[in-house]
This record gives C-alpha cells, sequence and structure tokens, in this order.
C-alpha cells in the first residue's frame, strides 16, 4: 500500500464511510474488533433477498464477507475483522470486500434480452443438425 493511500486511510475517521469508485463501504468498530461492510441493494425485495440468499453460500466459501439483512431493508456483505479499530486495520480486507461486491452486482444485474439477428437462425439450424446427428 502507498504511503499517500495509507495516510488517507488513516486520516479517515473509523465511522465515516469509505467512497472508492463509487462504491461505499463502511466500518463499525466494536469492542474486539470492527465490522467491515458495503451495502448491495439499499432496498432489497423479497425476491431479491431469496435469490441472494440460494447463490450467497457459494459465495461464503470463496470469500469472507457474507451476506446480511439489515432492519432497514438493505442487503449488505459484511465481516468481522477481529482487532480492527481503524481504515487502516480494514485495509487488507477491504480489496477483497469490493471484489466481492463486483461479483454479486454481476450476478444480480437484470439479463439482457437476446438480439435476434440471421447469426441466430444459422446457430439454431447448427443445433438442430447437431441434436439430430446425436440421436
Amino acid at each position: 500500500m502507498s504511503d499517500d493511500i495509507a495516510s488517507w486511510l488513516e486520516d479517515l475517521p473509523a465511522d465515516a464511510p469509505l467512497v472508492l469508485d463509487g462504491e461505499s463501504a463502511y466500518l463499525q468498530p466494536a469492542p474486539g474488533g470492527a465490522e467491515l461492510g458495503a451495502i448491495l441493494l439499499r432496498e432489497a425485495s423479497d425476491a431479491q433477498i431469496e435469490e441472494a440468499a440460494r447463490t450467497g453460500f457459494q459465495g461464503a466459501r470463496q470469500f469472507e464477507a457474507g451476506l446480511a439483512l439489515r432492519p432497514d431493508g438493505a442487503l449488505v456483505l459484511s465481516q468481522w475483522l477481529p482487532q480492527a479499530e481503524s481504515w487502516l486495520d480494514a485495509a487488507p480486507a477491504l480489496e477483497q470486500l469490493f471484489n466481492q461486491l463486483a461479483m454479486w452486482r454481476a450476478a444480480m444485474a437484470p439479463a439482457r434480452p437476446r438480439q435476434h439477428n440471421p447469426a441466430d437462425q444459422s446457430e439454431q439450424r447448427i443445433r438442430a443438425l447437431f441434436a439430430g446427428a446425436q440421436r
């Protein structure tokens, strides 16, 4: 980590949000450590919560942060950092949290409809030929 980033993190109050590349993270110090988190969805619908719960286990296996639903209805990624008291202490986990957040955003993005074009029809004919040849 560069000296400039370390100085910036050191000067940032622990209870102030950290905004980086359009994403916002929070740090909530408590006895014995701090909760590091980021808001995935400010107002999650029941369907979004259900989908997140279905796919959340795999994300938790790959990353340190897990999903949580706050009382205000926000869906967050958060993790406990033992002995962390400041943003500087949280710095090593911050990049991984933002990487996981990007993965979740991509996974939860609405699917874009496919546009039909002549290439699609050719592809369908070829797939049909292969399917027929395998029977």
